[in-house]
């Protein structure tokens, strides 16, 4: 990613890794999700009780190399593209040990946007797109 993206930092905990030592493939989504969940409510200026207007419906996750317990991590996410109803993210994850990253894994996930109390998809709101835009400069 070279344009302005979102990053949060994570340390890799027992509980996230195999029987040999790696972090399990799963827990690259939680990783993906929590990514995601930070900034849309930072970017949307929202309450991390409130429930975000969007419904995450398909990711994906590119293993490049392992990550292993203890390591620190660095997720960087940013909006790739809106559809009319929809926009999709990219995430990349970096292993930050010392002065060095390394990339070791390259994630996606597409949303839908959502008014919980209609029950209903509904367009990618322009507030949205501006404030995407605003952080990010471009697509």
């Amino acid at each position: 990613m070279k344009k302005p993206s979102f990053a949060i930092n994570l340390e890799v905990k027992y509980r996230d890794t195999d029987s040999m030592g790696h972090v399990s493939s799963p827990v690259y989504y939680e990783y993906i999700q929590h990514a995601y969940v930070k900034y849309m409510h930072t970017l949307l200026a929202a309450p991390y009780t409130a429930k975000l207007p969007q419904i995450m419906v398909k990711t994906s996750c590119e293993y490049i190399a392992p990550a292993m317990l203890c390591d620190n991590l660095e997720v960087t996410s940013r909006v790739i593209g809106f559809g009319s109803k929809s926009f999709e993210m990219q995430y990349d994850i970096h292993q930050c040990n010392g002065i060095d990253k390394k990339l070791i894994a390259i994630g996606s996930s597409t949303h839908v946007c959502f008014d919980y109390e209609l029950n209903r998809s509904v367009s990618v709101p322009d507030e949205l797109k501006e404030r995407v835009l605003n952080f990010q400069g471009a697509l």
